[in-house]
C-alpha cells in the first residue's frame, strides 16, 4: 500500500511537470509571453493604495490638469491696429482664427479657469460663432457689438440652451474701456468677471485626443505658413527649446503666444445673410461636414482629415487610417483656413 502511494505521487509530479502549462515563471520576462489569464481558481492579489487610488480626469482641452471653472469665450480684435493692445491671448486653452470682413481676421479664445487677467480688446461676434462653439456647450460668450440680425441669432442660441451671452451691450459693467483708437472703442475684461455674470458650462471632450506622436509620423517642418485671403497670412515657427511655436500675424511677432499644437483646417466660406457698417458682405465659415487638416506639434507636420457630422458633436482630426491625430499637451490654435488658400512649410 505504501508502494503504491509513493507510486501516485510520483506520478502526479510527472504529471505537473510535464503539463502544458502557460503560466511562466517569475523569472521569465514578461513580454515573452502573451497576456496571462487567471484561471478560475486563482485568487486576485488585492491592489495597494496607490493602484486604488483615482487619477483626476485630463482637461480635454489641454490634456493637461482640469480646468477649475465654466468656459468662457472672448471675441478678440485682430485688425493691425489692434495688435498692439491685445492681452491674454496666450493664456487661452484653445483659439480659433476666423476670416471676417474684407479678408480680415477675428480670434474666439476658450478659457478655462487659469488665467484671471485681461483679455481684448474684445469685439463683436459673427454668426459663425454659435455654430463653432456649440460643440463646447452652454458657454458663455462674451463680445462687443454685433448687428440686430447676429443679435438675434444668439438670442435664440441662447433660448436653445447654447450658450450663455455676456455683451458689452448686455452686460456693461464687466467691461473696462481702454485706450481710444482712432476707428474704434476698444474695451477689455476678464474670464472670471465674465464668468460670474453669467456663468456657463465647464470643459468637454470636443473631440482633441492627447498622445505622444509615434516615431517617424508626418514630416519635419519647423516653419509654416498659412495665407487666409491677400490681406492676412499667418507665419509659424517651431522652437525647439520650448516645443511650442511662435505665432507671426503679417510678420510681426505675437508677444506671449505659444501653443503646443496649431491645427490647420481647411473649410469652406460662403456669403452670410448679413453686411458689417460698411456694406462688406460677412463671411460665413462652415465648421460641420469634412475637409483637409494639418497638425503641427514638436517640429513636425501631420497630414489628416477634419470631421464634424452635426453642430452638437465635437470635431475629429484623423489620421488616413481613421486614428485621432495626438495631439501634444498644452494649448492649441485653430487656424480655420479657407479652402483654395495657400498653405507652405519648411
Amino acid at each position: 500500500m505504501s508502494r503504491r502511494l509513493l507510486v501516485a505521487v510520483a506520478c502526479g509530479v510527472v504529471v505537473t511537470a510535464c503539463g502544458g502549462s502557460s503560466v511562466p515563471s517569475e523569472d521569465a520576462p514578461a513580454k515573452a509571453y502573451g497576456p496571462v489569464r487567471p484561471s478560475p481558481i486563482q485568487i486576485a492579489p488585492q491592489p495597494s493604495k496607490a493602484a486604488r487610488a483615482v487619477r483626476p480626469a485630463l482637461n480635454p482641452l489641454t490634456g493637461l490638469a482640469p480646468g477649475r471653472a465654466p468656459l468662457v469665450v472672448v471675441k478678440v480684435d485682430n485688425a493691425t491696429v489692434a495688435r498692439p493692445y491685445q492681452r491674454g491671448l496666450g493664456h487661452a486653452a484653445v483659439v480659433y482664427q476666423e476670416l471676417v470682413e474684407s479678408g480680415t481676421t477675428r480670434f474666439a479664445a476658450v478659457y478655462d479657469g487659469s488665467w484671471s487677467g485681461e483679455v481684448g480688446p474684445i469685439r463683436s461676434a459673427r454668426e459663425t460663432d454659435i455654430e463653432l462653439l456649440a460643440q463646447y456647450g452652454r458657454i458663455t460668450l462674451a463680445f462687443s457689438g454685433a448687428n440686430k440680425g447676429v443679435m438675434a441669432s444668439i438670442k435664440r442660441a441662447e433660448k436653445r440652451g447654447q450658450l450663455r451671452e455676456v455683451s458689452h451691450e448686455s452686460v456693461p459693467r464687466v467691461y473696462n474701456e481702454g485706450p481710444r483708437r482712432k476707428d474704434s472703442y476698444q474695451f477689455f475684461s476678464t474670464p472670471n468677471q465674465l464668468r460670474k455674470a453669467r456663468p456657463g458650462a465647464k470643459a468637454k471632450d470636443v473631440g482633441f485626443s492627447f498622445a505622444r506622436l509615434p516615431k517617424g509620423a508626418g514630416r519635419t517642418a519647423n516653419a509654416a505658413t498659412v495665407d487666409f485671403s491677400d490681406y492676412v497670412t499667418v507665419v509659424l515657427r517651431y522652437n525647439k527649446r520650448t516645443g511650442r511655436y511662435a505665432v507671426f500675424q503679417d510678420g510681426r511677432p505675437m508677444p506671449g503666444v505659444a501653443p503646443a499644437n496649431v491645427v490647420v483646417q481647411k473649410v469652406t466660406i460662403r456669403g452670410s445673410r448679413y453686411v458689417d457698417v460698411l456694406g462688406s458682405r460677412t463671411p460665413y465659415t462652415v465648421t460641420t461636414g469634412r475637409g483637409p487638416v494639418v497638425l503641427l506639434r514638436d517640429g513636425r507636420l501631420v497630414t489628416g482629415t477634419w470631421r464634424r457630422m452635426t453642430t452638437k458633436t465635437g470635431t475629429r482630426f484623423l489620421d488616413d487610417k481613421g486614428r485621432d491625430l495626438p495631439m501634444k499637451p498644452g494649448p492649441t490654435w485653430v487656424l480655420l483656413q479657407p479652402k483654395g488658400e495657400r498653405l507652405t512649410w519648411g
